[in-house]
């Protein structure tokens, strides 16, 4: 019945937003042509307010009602956007309100307006910038005099061009003029090999893939000088030949989400509030619990509730009567926090009259400031009040979801996967995605993001998790040779010291969905990994988001639990689940419908969170957005992931098909360095270093001297 209502509900809302822009249309008619009393008081009054060229109005009012009657929603424009085009709006006023006479000034041409106002909306007059630009001439003039009004408009003219160009236009134009973009965020990394798509069918079965990129690199022009050329390829490095292949990466748009809608109802979860509320205190009285409601927080699902009981009332016997609570609230179900954490008071959770739906592109567009250029952000949703909640994977360092089928674990997972597709690009993260399950990851099989194809074998990915551990290794190693500590610092000494010919490194975010089905296949290597991981890998920039909807003790073992500190626990079915991924109760009070508890490293409690809600079709969008710019491209490790367990991992650098074209490209150059093999082959760190150790072990190259180029034995001649 309820899902049939909302149904009903959506449809006249619908019905009722054609009308009105049918209505809207009429009037525009009306008014354009002045047909009868009406057109005539309605053109007056625009051409009053916006001066001679009221048409401009007119097209603009069709052009959104036309956009209501076929979308059925009002167009959606970021603040950006938005600003832009009423500074612009604003800007042409003030230009037609700018009288000829320069002798003119001040407010005498507002006043004059309103002394003509009656010939003005007659047409008699002419109008010039309205009564809009009138006042803005007469005030900025008054406050930086007539020139002063010309260095304004042509700073509005350049602000309002800047707000709506979009960047990647920007960046189209600084390309065509050969201006190089300065690049302040890792591009790429050391990786192991990478392939296309086609170049893995090639070699055997066709395998999914999963690779996106949303940065900007350094733009080289087509003519630019060789000295000049040669600069810029220093400075890039290995941006040459890109880990993903895709040069002039664009971020998804954010018109691809959908927008948000303000429930007009929203005023029934106040008034529900007042009456619960009372009601609340009225129910601890019977019981002999004397206290004061002190706060009521109206939250998207849940209002809590602050209760100050007195001071010789025992905490524990609120908790005792919980049920009792629910009942006389008619409640599905309430939660007590008893007390809350740093309060003098004890909260009480009950869910709303009317939810509110949390979207993604809504807290997309608040992100602060100082939190605008973290790579590994992720949007979790908003707290009971009402303040948007982020999380950051390099902080976490590592995060375990957990809760019942239905409760919103793959929404969170799809939303984290998202937020990373609109945030960065393939050569800043790549993504190792394990979908036991076959279908919660469909959406992301060819974006550019990938490391690897999408794994759904548990033996695989269980071998993928040795190989994560590997490029670990290797990254501690190439830190422990350049004399750094982390991926952060490994990066800015890159970008500081061009001339070391180093490659930038991506972060890698390993997202298994469903860990119960590797812990049946390979417990114990599972479990070694993960620890492994989880113990060392937040320096090389590797993090590992673990999902699953058996919250038990064989699945979520110690060890793994012990090693992951940030934690989400959506609804679940008892108690012993609760405890079993938070360490406490609590969890299987919520009310399953996106509502989590999540504790972040180093918080003593839990928070309650409604979480961000993604839809399908929202997903499909960003994901095919981001596959429409270049291929995915498989790091040959993960194609070659059956012999891992035989320490094959990795073929022999002597069998390799490129092996004889690096070896006569290092004769021909005099020249042999693992990064210089990167560049010119578009090779990963590991492949590159195993045929530098190969040529090495045949005589071709010397050892190597730490700073000081290898010695190439083989001459050209020879």
């Amino acid at each position: 019945m309820a899902r049939r209502k909302k149904s009903a509900e959506k449809i006249r809302n619908e019905v009722l937003i054609v009308i009105y822009a049918m209505i809207l249309i009429m009037l525009v008619i009306i008014a354009w042509n002045q047909l009868g009393v009406v057109g005539k008081i309605l053109n007056g009054l625009v051409i009053v307010f916006f001066g001679k060229f009221p048409f401009i109005v007119y097209i603009l009012v069709v052009l959104v009602s036309v956009y209501l009657i076929f979308k059925r929603k009002l167009p959606w424009f970021s603040l950006k956007t938005l600003i832009g085009m009423i500074l612009g709006l604003l800007t042409v006023l003030l230009y037609l309100a700018t009288p000829e006479d320069v002798t003119v000034t001040g407010f005498v041409v507002f006043t004059d307006f309103l002394k003509l106002l009656s010939e003005v909306f007659n047409m008699e007059v002419s109008a010039n910038g309205g009564l809009i630009g009138a006042f803005m001439f007469g005030l900025i003039s008054t406050m930086v005099s007539r020139s002063g009004t010309f260095v304004v408009l042509i700073t509005l003219v350049i602000i309002s061009a800047y707000l709506l160009i979009e960047p990647a236009v920007l960046v189209s134009i600084k390309n065509k003029i050969g201006v190089k973009i300065p690049v302040s965020k890792p591009e790429e990394m050391p990786m192991p090999s990478t392939r296309t798509m086609s170049d893995a069918v090639a070699d055997q079965k066709p395998k999914k893939t999963i690779f996106i990129n949303s940065d900007e690199v350094i733009a080289v022009p087509k003519s630019a000088p060789k000295s000049e050329h040669k600069m810029i390829e220093e400075v890039k490095t290995s941006s040459a030949a890109t880990i993903s292949g895709i040069t002039n990466y664009s971020l998804p748009s954010m018109s691809l989400l959908d927008e948000v809608t303000i429930k007009k109802g929203s005023s029934a979860n106040t008034t529900a509030s007042v009456i619960k509320g009372k009601r609340l205190i009225e129910i601890l009285g019977q019981f002999g619990i004397n206290a004061t409601l002190v706060g009521t927080h109206i939250g998207p699902a849940v209002t809590k509730f602050e209760v100050r009981p007195e001071s010789n009332v025992k905490i524990s016997k609120i908790a005792a009567i919980q049920d009792n609570i629910k009942m006389e609230l008619q409640a599905k179900d309430i939660r007590i926090e008893a007390p809350i954490p740093g309060r003098n008071a004890v909260g009480v959770e009950v869910p709303n009259v009317e939810m509110t739906p949390v979207r993604l592109v809504e807290l997309l567009n608040s992100i602060p400031s100082d939190k605008i250029n973290k790579k590994l952000l992720f949007i979790l949703g908003k707290d009971l009040m009402g303040r948007p909640v982020y999380g950051e994977l390099d902080k976490m360092p590592h995060l375990l979801v957990a809760g019942a089928t239905g409760s919103g674990k793959s929404v969170c997972i799809n939303s984290i996967i998202t937020t990373l597709l609109m945030r960065t690009t393939p050569d800043e993260v790549k993504l190792l995605l394990v979908d036991p399950k076959k279908v919660e990851f469909t959406n992301f099989t060819q974006i550019p993001h990938l490391i690897g194809p999408v794994i759904s074998d548990a033996a695989e990915a269980s071998r993928a998790l040795k190989v994560i551990v590997m490029m670990m290794e290797n990254r501690y190693e190439v830190f422990s040779k350049v004399g750094v500590r982390n991926i952060t610092a490994y990066n800015e000494m890159v970008l500081a010291k061009p001339a070391e010919h180093l490659a930038l490194m991506p972060w890698v975010v390993v997202i298994i969905d469903e860990l119960a089905d590797l812990m049946v296949v390979a417990g114990k290597d599972v479990e070694a990994s993960i620890q492994r991981i989880t113990q060392l890998a937040r320096a090389a920039g590797i993090h590992l988001i673990v999902a699953t909807q058996r919250p038990s003790v064989d699945v979520i073992t110690g060890i793994i639990k012990s090693n992951i500190p940030s934690r989400i626990a959506f609804a679940v079915s008892s108690g012993v689940d609760s405890r079993t991924i938070l360490d406490h109760i609590g969890a299987e009070r919520l009310l399953g419908y996106g509502d989590m508890l999540y504790i972040p490293i180093g918080e003593p409690a839990s928070i309650r969170i409604q979480g961000v809600f993604v839809s399908d079709d929202e997903v499909k969008r960003v994901a095919e957005a981001a596959s429409a710019q270049g291929k995915p491209r498989y790091d040959d490790a993960f194609i070659r992931l059956e012999g891992v367990d035989k320490n094959e991992g990795f073929v022999n650098a002597n069998e390799d098909p490129l092996f004889e074209e690096v070896k006569e490209y290092v004769i021909s150059t005099q020249k042999a360095s693992t990064s210089s093999l990167q560049r010119r082959f578009a090779l990963g760190y590991n492949r590159a270093a195993r045929m530098i150790d190969a040529l090495e072990e045949q005589g071709v190259i010397g050892p190597s001297q730490g700073s000081r180029p290898r010695d190439v034995y083989v001459k050209k001649e020879d």
